[in-house]
């Protein structure tokens, strides 16, 4: 039966609870027993600088998931974590796809949205943007995710556009021990995880996993390892790690046919699989100067209905940071990036390069000059990048932090990013309708190798304050001004195809601009040691449009983010070993037929022993949602999941 999972883990909890009770009761394990309040003047954070910050000291909008928070929560996938951010819009379509942005612009492969890995990114460079299905990272090896709205690429470079979301994982070193993890629904979903972590003769630390993931038609395994290890002097320290995944997903697509008629639902069964290995060394030279080289491969392949394709790609990147004196913090870097590309499309999707390349090469300087000691900083910075899509890409950063307490920050930015075309965009020819006749005609979106990059230059200013250690405050405001945004042309001149077919070419341009404006609040209250509150609400305005020569506005894209969001989130000790915590989310509504909506989930857990975790939780259980346009009939449904976490 579907509820199989859920049923044995809720046998083996009661079976483990009777041993507990047969025992004097321990205290909890200490990596359950984190500290529940946030604590804003203890976090750090390296997403902004490429260096160690105090998350109160950035000029950015950023925002941290700490690995309590990911516990906390009861998430098992990146994309749930992210519904924490302030800002961040989460839509999911089905098991496998979301949408998610930052500061507007969402779709299915957010094109403008940074994701790394550990420092490997995860921006795929045929379509832009990251397929989410593949990201599955085991939430217990995250230390914590770090998220900047707003423009990155000052440091990160094209496509750091909307945000920048940097997930860091755990030292081997703190993953020591066994770990077993089952979660299931009701419904017979789960995600089983197992974890072994030791220590080598020459004290360097390791740990290897394996992960099983199963949802409703939905299946992938997912197996690595990490080693991490230091010199004795601890000048020197080093990471290896990799990790394999492979499994298959059933999909339905609407795909336009040359026969009556002429849309057709096509069912199959899609299969994707990749790995990567990484490398990452790092050497201090001296008190304030370190140089880190970084190294990864990456394969992955997606073989769908209508589309498959062969993606490997080779990356190396340097730093050097340098304390120069008392008042400059100075970092230099470089990199170089190639990706080798196989493409197979169909009928309805082909594209005129089956094998392509694409190189990236970068440099970027930035520095931090105290104008003030320990009061007013100027941080000037840009990312100088060579695509072969565009050419030379400049993308300065001014950014000015003033403190006019040590316990808060007053800031303000401006920036230049830029998004750069993809291979699709450059090589498709997409089949979007079919109408009759004799012969039949073809409407076709085709690629433009003549792209342009899409631009912003960004507008921020913002204020972070801490009272007391126990109550936070952090509010952002911006302003995006976009140009050369992707349009669809008007219609080109018809021409006969090979198969005789009437074809009317649409070609992809640059015509679209716009300006899109918004406000960020989010607060952190520890009302006491044993109960911690966290909201937020933003808002955000977009107004896009097109110059002659497009074929349609932008209008439409304007309601594919929500004007109005908040969250909510209490986390609360009920006692030692019993936490409860609870998260309502609002998100405003988008095109029909998404409606606003109100999610509530929550989270009761135990803590049985020293080590041993169980929880029970609920997903939406206020209603059931459509949560994105392109999948209407897709709705999230309500859901209650079993957890058990056992280290040992």
């Amino acid at each position: 039966m579907r509820s199989a999972p859920l049923f044995a883990i809720a046998i083996l909890a009661v079976g483990i609870g009777n041993v507990a009770y047969a025992k004097d009761p321990a205290p909890p394990d200490p990596e359950f027993d984190e500290i529940l309040a946030r604590d804003i003047s203890e976090l750090t954070v390296t997403s902004v600088a490429k260096r160690s910050q105090r998350l109160n000291d950035t000029a950015a909008a950023i925002y941290v998931i700490t690995k309590e928070d990911l516990r906390r929560s009861g998430i098992y996938t990146i994309p749930e974590a992210l519904r924490l951010v302030p800002g961040m819009q989460v839509a999911k379509q089905n098991t496998d796809h979301w949408a998610i942005s930052a500061r507007g612009f969402n779709s299915t492969l957010d094109n403008k949205l940074l994701v790394l890995i550990d420092g490997r990114a995860i921006y795929t460079p045929v379509f832009s943007g990251v397929y989410w299905g593949d990201q599955s990272t085991s939430i217990n090896d995250i230390e914590r995710i770090e998220v900047i709205r707003g423009p990155g690429a000052s440091l990160y470079g094209a496509n750091a556009v909307n945000g920048v979301v940097n997930i860091i994982t755990k030292s081997a070193e703190d993953t020591q021990g066994n770990m077993l993890s089952a979660t299931a629904t009701v419904k017979g979903n789960g995600i089983y995880e197992a974890r072994h972590g030791g220590k080598t003769k020459d004290n360097s630390y390791y740990r290897t996993y394996a992960q099983y993931y199963d949802a409703a038609g939905w299946y992938r395994g997912r197996s690595g390892f990490r080693l991490d290890g230091k010199t004795t002097n601890n000048n020197d320290s080093y990471t290896l790690q990799g990790d394999a995944y492979g499994g298959e997903q059933k999909a339905k697509l609407n795909t336009p046919v040359i026969t009556s008629p002429f849309l057709q639902t096509i069912s199959s069964t899609d299969d994707s699989y990749g790995g990567n290995l990484l490398g990452r060394w790092n050497h201090r030279i001296e008190k304030g100067s370190d140089l880190s080289v970084q190294a990864y491969v990456d394969h992955y392949s997606r073989l769908e209905s209508n589309f498959d394709q062969h993606v490997n790609t080779a990356d190396i990147q340097f730093q050097h940071s340098i304390k120069l004196n008392d008042r400059n913090n100075f970092i230099w870097g470089g990199g170089a990036r190639i990706s080798y590309l196989e493409l197979a499309g169909t009928f309805s999707a082909s594209v005129s390069d089956r094998y392509d390349t694409h190189e990236i090469l970068s440099t970027f300087v930035q520095d931090e000059y105290a104008i003030l000691a320990n009061e007013l900083y100027l941080t000037l910075g840009s990312k100088l990048e060579y695509n072969d899509f565009t050419g030379i890409e400049i993308q300065p950063s001014t950014r000015l932090a003033w403190h006019p307490t040590k316990n808060q920050t007053v800031w303000g930015a401006i920036s230049r990013a830029v998004r750069t075309p993809s291979s699709i965009e450059e090589d498709v020819s997409l089949l979007s309708l079919v109408t009759p006749g004799a012969p039949p005609t073809e409407y076709r979106i085709m690629g433009n190798a003549d792209q342009k990059s899409e631009e912003l230059i960004a507008y921020e200013i913002g204020h972070k304050i801490e009272f007391n250690h126990s109550l936070s405050f952090d509010t952002s405001l911006f302003y995006n001004d976009f140009d050369k945004l992707q349009t669809i042309g008007i219609p080109g001149a018809s021409y006969t195809g090979s198969d005789g077919n009437i074809i009317i070419p649409y070609m992809v341009n640059n015509l679209g601009s716009g300006h899109v404006y918004g406000a960020e609040f989010s607060a952190s209250w520890n009302i006491n040691p044993d109960w911690r509150l966290a909201g937020s609400y933003t808002y955000l305005k977009m107004n896009l449009d097109v110059r002659p020569g497009a074929a349609t506005t932008l209008k439409a894209g304007e309601r594919l983010a929500p004007r109005n969001q908040f969250s909510i989130q209490s986390y609360y000790n009920i006692s030692e070993s019993v936490h409860w915590d609870n998260m309502l989310y609002y998100v405003d509504h988008l095109s029909p037929p998404v409606k606003d909506y109100v999610r509530y989930d929550t989270r009761i857990a135990w803590m049985l022993q020293p080590g041993l975790e169980i929880s029970l939780i609920g997903r939406n259980l206020i209603d059931p949602h459509v949560e994105f346009p392109s999948n209407p009939s897709a709705e999230i449904d309500r859901s209650v999941i079993g957890q058990v976490l056992w280290k040992f």
